[in-house]
């Protein structure tokens, strides 16, 4: 794992990035019930994707990242150093494969996370960004475009009337679990050719890591488990 900081508009350490990403097949989370929902079923590399929500739904994310690792770095903006990493490591996300991104302000981040996206080395750039203008919003797609990249900006669930340039947009709500298990509804709310509208039960064990999806009026029982990645 490394650290990125940035300093008098110079970013520090990006030279572990600089290797061309490992072309491969089509990114998906592994997930069927998830995967559907994506419009022609898989992520879009070149392009950013929003996560509505609350601050600690990082689950979906990391279901993303932990398939995008084998193709090059994850840049993961922590300002706050609030990421837990045993969490990250036990979803099955490398931390050799992990950068943390530590900006000093959000404008500084805004500029930190552009320039990660413009790597052609990061896989995958994940960041909390609570405020966006269609202007800031245009130029991180314009540079994940350039890098290649997918880019997932994690947003609280108020900006979902505010500006995006995203390829899918997807709003996660916390939904009541069981003591042994977490519980989230994923609803793709954005995505041209998707099927938008439309939404899956993600759970994880939390003893075991087992991670299953299924859709949202289907039996949850029935639904078959994956095995989560170790690191």
């Amino acid at each position: 794992m490394r650290w990125i900081s940035s300093a008098a508009g110079v970013l520090c350490a990006l030279d572990a990035c600089h290797s061309r990403k490992v072309e491969a097949d089509p990114l998906v989370t592994g997930l069927a019930a998830v995967d559907e929902l994506l419009p022609g079923q898989h992520w879009r590399k070149g392009n950013v994707h929003e996560v509505l929500g609350p601050s600690n739904g990082a689950l979906f994310p990391l279901l993303v990242v932990r398939q995008a690792m084998t193709r090059g770095a994850i840049v993961w903006c922590d300002p706050a150093g609030e990421l837990y990493l045993p969490a990250v490591a036990a979803m099955g996300v490398s931390l050799d494969r992990l950068i943390l991104l530590q900006p000093r302000s959000p404008q500084e981040a805004l500029w930190a996370i552009s320039e990660c996206l413009r790597c052609k080395g990061v896989a995958a750039c994940v960041a909390r960004v609570e405020k966006l203008s269609m202007l800031d919003a245009r130029r991180l797609q314009l540079a994940a475009e350039c890098g290649g990249g997918v880019g997932l900006l994690l947003r609280p669930a108020s900006a979902i009337h505010q500006p995006y340039a995203a390829a899918t947009r997807w709003i996660v709500r916390p939904q009541p679990g069981e003591r042994t298990v977490h519980r989230w509804t994923v609803q793709l709310i954005h995505g041209h050719g998707g099927r938008v509208g439309e939404s899956v039960i993600l759970e994880v064990g939390r003893d075991t890591n087992l991670v299953r999806a299924s859709k949202a009026v289907a039996d949850r029982s029935s639904a078959p488990a994956t095995k989560a990645i170790t690191a």
